[in-house]
């Protein structure tokens, strides 16, 4: 599936589309690096890299297993989000990254398409979606998942795949 984000303009009703989001939930992955702090919200949301060299990721489809969201129902935006991490080359470096600025119009990015969307899947905020960070190196991207319900099967022959999560790049930067 694509990870190119939706821009849409909808002829549905107008206080549910686009869709909007006024709270949030967040993780953070931290890869190839030899220590590794992203904090978010007042916790330290990578405490099992700290003081610790991180892996590579395992295949192509590693993001795929990303979604526990261990920080849930954030409310838009309590801060910036302060990185300190040592990249494998042994450089220290620093990034402090502003979702306000990234999601300044607290648009969810999704790559379905609307007339996919059954018309009453939303009514008013779409709800809680997914931000992850990810620092790989000396690159820090942010993402967007968003769980949006679908008229049709995803998996052919599975009535349980009525919907999308697709992660989708918001932005991202090299140091």
């Amino acid at each position: 599936m694509s990870n190119q984000a939706t821009a849409s303009v909808s002829t549905r009703d107008p206080e549910t589309y686009p869709l909007r989001f006024k709270q949030h939930n967040f993780e953070a992955h931290c890869y190839n690096t030899l220590d590794c702090h992203v904090l978010y919200n007042g916790a330290n949301t990578t405490r099992t890299a700290v003081s610790r060299a991180t892996p590579a990721p395992v295949g192509a489809d590693y993001k795929q297993n990303w979604g526990g969201a261990p920080f849930i129902g954030i409310r838009n935006f309590p801060g910036p989000v302060e990185i300190q991490w040592k990249a494998k080359s042994g450089a220290d470096l620093t990034a402090e990254v502003d979702l306000s600025e990234i999601f300044k119009n607290e648009l969810v990015l999704h790559s379905t398409p609307l007339d996919e969307i059954p018309e009453k899947a939303f009514k008013g905020p779409a709800g809680e979606p997914l931000i992850i960070v990810e620092v790989n190196d000396r690159t820090v991207s942010v993402y967007m998942q968003m769980l949006i319900p679908t008229k049709s099967e995803q998996i052919p022959g599975n009535p349980n795949s009525h919907f999308r999560d697709d992660i989708v790049l918001a932005w991202s930067k090299t140091y």
